[in-house]
């Protein structure tokens, strides 16, 4: 019995000093970060990385969505950390979040949007962002790699030499 007690302790301190090894380096490619509704709690309060646009959208680049074709709109876009980094390519970091929202003329929220840089093999053809759409007070309605039928990897294709990122 004594030896059938040391050997489970054996057992269990190998399995725990293989699960522990803090010298393995990370793959970053095998990194992943999944938002909770934790993550856009108080986003009104991050930074803004430009000023909020009203009226359609100058360059026409992103035609009717989040509102920039109507002339009675306002678009505020907020971004956990304004002072990230890019990388040597030019991407932005994972755990990168951005939230556009979306302002009727009398300041009603009339749609929140969010876009998350969640990296592993996420959405690897389209660099690894999770699209999502947000209540107004953050909650997650909806999110996914191919959200409102792959228009939001289809219009930020267009920014594609910025990480997919039109404003920052």
């Amino acid at each position: 019995m004594k030896q059938l007690s040391l050997f489970l302790l054996a057992l269990a301190l190998a399995s725990f000093t293989a699960c522990s090894d803090d010298d393995d380096p990370v793959n970053p490619g095998d990194q992943e970060f999944i938002a909770t509704e934790a993550d856009f709690a108080n986003y009104r309060n991050w930074a803004q990385p430009v000023a909020p646009i009203s009226g359609k959208d100058p360059a026409g680049l992103v035609g009717d969505a989040h509102g920039a074709d109507d002339e009675n709109m306002t678009r505020h876009v907020f971004i956990n950390d304004n002072n990230v980094t890019r990388d040597g390519n030019g991407n932005l970091p994972i755990g990168t979040r951005l939230v556009k929202e979306v302002r009727m003329a009398d300041g009603t929220v009339a749609m929140v949007t969010a876009m998350v840089k969640r990296g592993g093999a996420f959405n690897s053809a389209h660099r690894n962002w999770e699209w999502l759409m947000l209540t107004d007070d953050g909650k997650i309605m909806d999110r996914g790699a191919n959200l409102m039928d792959n228009m939001c990897n289809g219009c930020h294709a267009q920014a594609a030499d910025k990480d997919y990122v039109f404003t920052k």
